[in-house]
């Protein structure tokens, strides 16, 4: 072995060990502000779909908001599975049961597709409410015949159709059996993939779709929905208070003919989801920019040479992505008042 082979062994060993132990120091607090916004976000989700079946699906963005926090519940639940597994106490805790896997695939396996899965479907789910808001402004009138009830539970099944289909592909060939360790001297539970490369290509597609696909197209849709209701909101803004400066009468009809285009309730609730699709922007770009990149970089993986910074960076994704699944409650109570009141009846009754 010649000394440049020495040397990039002895590089990739400090590389290692320089990750590995940035790694466990980063998980370490993620785990702790995982939890912490995640006790947090699970109530007021629930609290969220609690308030919305109170207050009916007369208004079918109600159904809209109800699956998108069943959606962020679910997701913040993988994400605390998924830090909670990274810890190595939990390896010693699953080592008690005779339980010993590579911890990447166990967390892989249990805990990060079905992060996946509730993530971008609520990321869809985000960008059909945007999407609604945009006819609501454009066709105020024609819009409760077009968005019926029966329209939106159909949506919000396809879209969940579509969210969760494609994670078949990412666990065939996953499999999982007991064998016995002679080293330990007792059966154990082991995790890998088969490596088969047709399966290897089937998974590779389900990385494509959610890694960049989902995420793409969903952050590209609510950032062009949410750019038009802030320009229509700013022009409204502008002709209301053009009407209070110049109270002609050619200029008030002119004003409340707009006026009468997005009504006051319809402004309300604009807003609200204006501020929804900021937060989901804002949190997702980091996320969808980590899965984008590792769909085609195969070295930055967690089977390749930036094993940890993937990890590190994954980590910190998870955690904007557990914020903008927990925030969505304090924006619903700043600006509906409806929502407000039925959550202060139902939080004094309780």
């Amino acid at each position: 072995m010649n000394e440049t082979t020495l040397s990039v062994l002895n590089n990739h060993g400090i590389t290692e060990w320089f990750g590995r132990n940035v790694f466990y120091k980063v998980i370490s607090v993620a785990i702790f502000f995982a939890f912490g916004i995640g006790i947090m976000g699970i109530i007021g989700n629930i609290l969220t779909i609690a308030v919305y079946i109170k207050l009916g699906f007369s208004e079918t963005i109600h159904m809209s908001y109800v699956a998108l926090a069943a959606c962020d519940l679910c997701t913040i639940i993988t994400i605390m599975w998924c830090s909670m597994c990274n810890s190595p106490l939990f390896d010693m805790f699953l080592s008690r049961f005779g339980i010993a896997t590579d911890m990447v695939v166990f967390v892989n396996f249990t805990g990060a597709w079905p992060h996946h899965i509730f993530s971008k479907t609520a990321a869809l789910i985000t960008a059909w409410i945007s999407l609604e808001r945009c006819l609501c402004v454009v066709f105020p009138i024609k819009v409760k015949l077009i968005i019926t009830r029966s329209v939106t539970k159909l949506v919000l099944l396809i879209i969940f159709i579509i969210g969760c289909g494609p994670v078949v592909f990412a666990y065939t060939g996953r499999k999982s059996e007991w064998r016995f360790d002679p080293v330990q001297n007792q059966t154990r539970f082991f995790m890998f993939e088969n490596g088969v490369k047709d399966f290897s290509l089937l998974n590779r597609f389900a990385i494509i779709i959610y890694g960049a696909v989902y995420p793409v197209s969903s952050w590209v849709s609510v950032t062009v929905c949410t750019t038009f209701l802030i320009i229509k909101l700013r022009q409204g803004a502008i002709l209301r208070k053009r009407n209070t400066n110049n109270p002609s009468m050619e200029v008030i009809h002119r004003d409340q003919v707009q006026e009468r285009r997005i009504p006051s309730r319809t402004r309300r609730v604009t807003k609200t989801v204006v501020i929804v699709a900021i937060i989901f922007i804002a949190c997702s770009f980091p996320v969808a920019l980590n899965l984008f990149y590792s769909s085609f970089e195969r070295e930055y993986s967690l089977n390749g040479s930036f094993r940890y910074l993937v990890m590190i960076n994954t980590s910190f994704t998870y955690l904007l992505s557990e914020i903008n699944s927990s925030v969505n409650i304090i924006v619903f109570t700043m600006m509906g008042t409806r929502f407000r009141s039925a959550l202060f009846e139902l939080l004094c009754r309780k």
